[in-house]
């Protein structure tokens, strides 16, 4: 059970990293690369925001005792971490709800250039979603650092933690991905077919 949900979040972000690469998949198709990207990088987000909402929950059992869901020794354990009196919040903010913040915003972003990619607002929104992103770099450091010198009986690494930064991660290269193929005035167009793709193409329609 400790580790369960951990697998799951990260399953689900190799999903959505799947379904934005370039790799050809039958079942996707029909979709354009672009819309490929964006449904990608919302799968990813939907399970930052479920990490970061699991990181929550431990961060308040460990303010009223001890959790059950995620080691308290070792190198590689939560307690210390999320449970730590000083950095386990920002500003009295803990975390879990900034990530939770977060990845809301980037999902409601990302889910409304999705569904109307021909609106005016769409391209611009990229933008936003980019902007809104960046500020999770240097949060990221912070909290490895953190984890490996400030921590009581550092270095110790929180998977849940890591878990919320690989989808920070992921998100900020994908939507990087998409500004340079939008500005490339690659945007909602299918991919160009190669003449063996085209053939068999051909001989499937017959």
């Amino acid at each position: 059970m400790e580790y369960g949900p951990l697998t799951f979040f990260l399953v689900i972000m190799a999903i959505g990293g799947l379904v934005a690469s370039n790799l050809k998949i039958s079942q996707l198709e029909h979709m354009t690369q672009m819309r490929r990207r964006l449904l990608g990088l919302f799968i990813i987000e939907m399970g930052g925001l479920a990490a970061s909402a699991w990181t929550l929950m431990i961060h308040n059992q460990m303010v009223t005792g001890g959790s059950e869901f995620c080691a308290a020794e070792g190198v590689v354990q939560c307690g210390s971490v999320i449970g730590d009196p000083i950095y386990s919040e920002f500003f009295g903010i803990p975390w879990g709800v900034i990530g939770i913040g977060a990845f809301s915003v980037l999902g409601w972003i990302t889910l409304s250039i999705f569904l109307d990619m021909k609106a005016d607002w769409a391209k611009s929104y990229v933008d936003y979603a980019w902007w809104l992103s960046l500020p999770s770099a240097p949060g990221i450091v912070w909290l490895v650092m953190v984890e490996l010198f400030l921590v009581e009986g550092a270095p110790h690494i929180c998977p849940y933690c890591t878990s919320v930064h690989i989808a920070l991660i992921a998100c900020m290269y994908i939507i990087y991905t998409i500004r340079g193929e939008r500005d490339a005035g690659e945007w909602d167009s299918l991919p160009k077919l190669t003449k063996a793709e085209l053939l068999a193409k051909a001989r499937k329609s017959k």
